[in-house]
């Protein structure tokens, strides 16, 4: 069977739901089909392939709500014929494995290439222009500069950067749940980082690199920084990136974008995108519910797709300047934005990883989350607090049985949890909280739990 989109931007594209497995819908980077409306969340729903021709759509405590036959549902099973809607995006079941033909409709990220596409062309175009007037005034060193001009050098990058651009995949009972990118922090050691947002998909993880996949444990994670760091026993084939001991990203430099694309698999290779500098000291405080505040980020207008989560973004000498991890599509007033796109800056990059090289955690238990409207919460007759859909295992969370059942995390070491991320971290702050509270039953009554945090 597959899922297709049927009304607004990228009508007509398709995913095939193979068994078992789950693809998440919604707005950010990593999810397996990107919704391009301003009212999904950044992780809106997921649906699954069930046995007997069934769809299972399950919404992971989005702000708007994931709606079938216009009725706002948490959890529903369909079959091919019926729809499910998001803000106004409606995605049809469809029988059989087959793409049609109207599959082939351009998505929105592939409009977003071909405009950045055409900038670049003229952008050449006056280049040449100018350096033609150069030559007749100022003699070869004209051509010599359009010669060995930022475009030129790109391909070079890319092809150094491949060995260090890898895939993270998020597992749940040995299930892929979504996608992401990373980078080699460290070949030797193992060592690779990607964004924290990456593992909330799953209990554990993978890394494929050189064509295959291998094992990975989670080291420790951040995520209120929106950084993890993953360690594989076998790095061969791998290169490790380079991160310079000073931030060195200048306002208008070109820079290259590097990660895999939605849905990909471990024998495919990296994309690349291009761009430049738009600020290099820039803030990210999106208003959704699973957007940690990035105050320290380099905003570029380097396109980015679903899937780019984690990878690096590095200058033309090939140094990682930061690591992608964010695209505002709409303004405060509701309006398309284009091109803005934004990356953790290598500073931050530089004084979180010496912490989680070192195995400590910031703020993190383990647990993985949805976001839930206070409809929902309602619904459930919980009160306000973070939906704990799992627990990464062998993680502190994991250790104490946590995350086999739905409830609601009400309180980190007595301080309300909220119901965003950016309230989860407020509440748990620089330290590996070690006392939570949750409601799950809808009676009212609250459970304590203490962490060992060792």
């Amino acid at each position: 069977m597959r899922i297709r989109v049927s009304t607004g931007e990228g009508a007509g594209t398709e995913l095939t739901l193979e068994a078992g497995r789950s693809l998440i819908l919604g707005r950010e980077q990593g999810c397996d089909l990107i919704v391009c409306d301003p009212r999904a969340s950044r992780r809106h729903a997921e649906v699954r392939s069930l046995e007997g021709r069934r769809v299972r759509v399950r919404d992971l405590g989005s702000a708007n709500g994931t709606w079938v036959a216009e009725e706002r549902v948490d959890e529903a099973v369909l079959t091919p014929g019926q729809e499910l809607r998001i803000g106004d995006v409606q995605l049809a079941i469809v029988a059989g494995d087959r793409p049609s033909a109207s599959a082939s409709v351009p998505t929105y990220s592939m409009i977003g290439r071909l405009v950045d596409s055409h900038a670049r062309r003229t952008n050449r175009i006056v280049a040449a222009v100018t350096g033609l007037a150069l030559l007749v005034t100022g003699g070869a060193a004209a051509f010599a500069f359009v010669k060995d001009g930022p475009e030129e050098r790109v391909p070079a990058i890319v092809a150094r950067l491949t060995p260090s651009t890898v895939l993270v995949e998020s597992l749940r009972d040995s299930g892929r749940t979504g996608t992401g990118s990373g980078w080699v922090l460290d070949a030797p050691a193992g060592l690779v980082v990607t964004n924290a947002h990456v593992l909330n998909q799953g209990d554990s993880v993978r890394v494929a690199a050189a064509g295959r996949r291998r094992a990975a444990r989670v080291v420790a994670v951040a995520p209120c920084e929106d950084i993890a760091l993953l360690k594989l026993e076998d790095s061969a084939g791998l290169r490790t990136a380079s991160l310079p001991s000073r931030d060195r990203v200048r306002q208008g430099q070109t820079v290259v974008a590097l990660g895999f694309a939605a849905g990909a698999q471990p024998a495919d290779e990296p994309i690349s995108t291009t761009g430049v500098v738009s600020s290099s000291r820039a803030a990210y405080l999106d208003a959704a519910p699973d957007v940690p505040p990035l105050t320290d980020a380099v905003r570029t207008d380097t396109a980015l797709n679903p899937g780019n989560s984690g990878g690096p973004l590095v200058d033309l000498d090939g140094r990682i300047v930061g690591m992608n991890a964010a695209v505002r599509s709409t303004g405060a007033d509701g309006r398309a934005l284009q091109n803005e796109n934004y990356a953790i800056g290598a500073d931050r990059l530089r004084t979180t990883l010496a912490e989680l090289r070192a195995g400590r955690s910031a703020g993190w238990t383990g647990l993985t989350f949805a976001y839930p409207t206070t409809e929902q919460l309602a619904r459930r007759r919980l009160p306000a607090g973070l939906l704990v859909t799992g627990a990464v295992v062998g993680t502190p969370a994991a250790r104490a049985g946590l995350g086999r059942t739905v409830e609601a995390l009400v309180s980190v070491d007595g301080r309300a949890a909220g119901t965003t991320l950016s309230s989860y971290c407020a509440a748990a702050g620089p330290r590996t909280p070690t006392r939570l509270t949750f409601s799950g039953d809808g009676s009212g009554k609250l459970r304590q739990v203490r962490l060992d945090a060792s």
